[in-house]
């Protein structure tokens, strides 16, 4: 016998679930690290930046760092209070806002395995308008796709997503099977992110 009573286990097994939810946990906040990083490293590849050396690297480092944090902290804290726009629908809209100034970018429909992100009207966001591609879709979207294809999740319950425009202008983003608050979180946020910087550079 190996001496270790039945509730020895039964604790052994909770402390075992706790470590794996805290490794997960940690490894979220982690990728949403390297989110703000890789923000920041496309800013500084475009040339967003004037020289380091002409204003400081540290100062503008930190200046950035705070814009990245207002941001995120903004947009996730407004989905979470904003009413639907249209209660008797039982849909649940949510508005995404530029963050400085809470200038209407686009309109989230959550629907139970998806959700629709729409422009908000007489808002023209061109598809090949920077970081659109580059950061939200092949970095974001495609990286949430990846991982799904990594726990070999099968067919249809992938995440997966579409771009319907027209000439180019995004007429609305249909992403399907996001499955999780937090993943749904951080498409509010990197959207509203983006559609920002795609605001200015029109």
């Amino acid at each position: 016998m190996s001496g270790y009573s039945e509730d020895d286990i039964r604790r052994a097994a909770e402390a075992r679930e706790w470590l794996i939810k805290q490794i997960s946990d940690k490894q979220e906040e982690v990728e949403r690290f390297r989110t703000i990083l890789s923000i920041i490293d496309d800013l500084l590849k475009q040339g967003s930046f004037k020289a380091a050396a002409s204003i400081g690297f540290a100062a503008a480092g930190s200046a950035f760092t705070a814009q990245v944090q207002e941001t995120h902290q903004a947009a996730s804290a407004r989905p979470q209070t904003a009413p639907t726009m249209k209660a008797n629908d039982n849909k649940d809209i949510r508005p995404l806002k530029r963050a400085k100034d809470d200038f209407w970018l686009a309109s989230a429909e959550v629907l139970p395995n998806s959700v629709l992100i729409i422009p908000a009207p007489g808002l023209s966001l061109n598809v090949n308008t920077p970081p659109f591609k580059s950061f939200f879709l092949n970095r974001i979207l495609d990286g949430m796709k990846n991982k799904d294809a990594g726990q070999s999740i099968k067919e249809p319950d992938t995440f997966n997503y579409r771009v319907e425009d027209e000439n180019g202008i995004i007429k609305r983003i249909v992403i399907n099977n996001y499955r999780d608050k937090d993943r749904l979180q951080e498409i509010f946020n990197t959207s509203s992110w983006v559609f920002t910087r795609m605001l200015e550079k029109s």
